[in-house]
């Protein structure tokens, strides 16, 4: 087995699904909503920035926090700027559930 084709496979395997191609219709639809797509990408940015300080052990500013939550409550009103974010996290947790298996794999590699 290459490990290099199989990967080829999962590429191709993720880029096939459907949670792959409803972010990509959504992006499209997103993309034509010149008020949400600015605010959708403000949001993703601000709770990026939130997580860093999280895994790098910091606390999050509080202020911040509540700023991230009020407007993904606001994003939420707007069904284009809705659809997208939802159908970004589900692929977003699709990516996580493999990134965790791939690491599952590595640990037992090294830690035997």
């Amino acid at each position: 087995m290459n490990v290099y084709d199989e990967v080829n496979s999962l590429c191709k395997a993720l880029k096939e699904s459907r949670e792959f191609s409803m972010m990509k219709e959504a992006r499209v639809k997103l993309a034509g909503d010149k008020t949400a797509e600015p605010l959708v990408k403000d949001f993703l940015q601000k709770k990026q920035e939130l997580e860093i300080a999280q895994y790098s052990g910091k606390t999050p500013d509080k202020v911040e926090m509540e700023k991230v939550q009020k407007l993904y409550e606001v994003l939420q009103l707007n069904p284009v700027a809705a659809e997208y974010l939802q159908t970004y996290i589900r692929f977003q947790m699709m990516v996580g559930d493999i990134s965790k298996s791939i690491g599952d794999t590595i640990k037992e590699a090294v830690e035997g």
